[in-house]
């Protein structure tokens, strides 16, 4: 079986620097959407996700979205900003992130994965060799929070040997 283990970790999404997406090797990076950019359910971003964006375009980096969720948030948020995207993709498994990578002009292994969940983001890119970015989910309501406490509560020994390790950040 594929490890869980992230290869890195951040607080949020605006914490992961340009720098280090070139130290990662990473030319493309996969957002999820909810408790990543989203709250859960929700089609508004967190504030400063478009400067954010802006700053790692300009240096050359690509994005795309790739969510769990059916259809009309991805695509309502990626029209916001402007971003391809991929919904419905069913992480863990890998095949949106190979798909994802193409549709970038990128090999799997250049392709970020940021999202918050251990066995959805971070098992789909390292069940496939892209980059696993695991953020702290965003505070907030969520839509069904049984699902999310389970999830987390698998995760935390996880996530927990990581801090242990590694802590926050880019490491090598």
């Amino acid at each position: 079986m594929v490890s869980p283990m992230p290869k890195y970790r951040y607080k949020s999404v605006l914490d992961i620097s340009v720098e280090d997406l070139h130290k990662m090797g990473a030319k493309a990076v996969a957002l999820d959407i909810d408790n990543t950019i989203c709250n859960d359910g929700k089609t508004n971003c967190i504030d400063g996700l478009e400067s954010w964006l802006k700053s790692i375009q300009k240096d050359g980096i690509k994005v795309i979205i790739i969510s769990n969720a059916m259809p009309r948030r991805p695509k309502i948020v990626s029209k916001m900003l402007k971003l391809p995207y991929i919904a419905n993709a069913k992480k863990p498994k890998p095949h949106t992130l190979i798909k994802g990578a193409e549709m970038m002009g990128v090999e799997i292994h250049e392709l970020a994965m940021v999202g918050d969940q251990v066995f959805a983001d971070v098992m789909a890119a390292n069940n496939c060799g892209a980059i696993a970015i695991l953020v702290d989910a965003l505070k907030g309501k969520t839509r069904f929070p049984i699902f999310y406490a389970t999830r987390r509560r698998k995760a935390a020994p996880i996530i927990a040997e990581f801090e242990k390790l590694h802590g926050y950040g880019y490491y090598d």
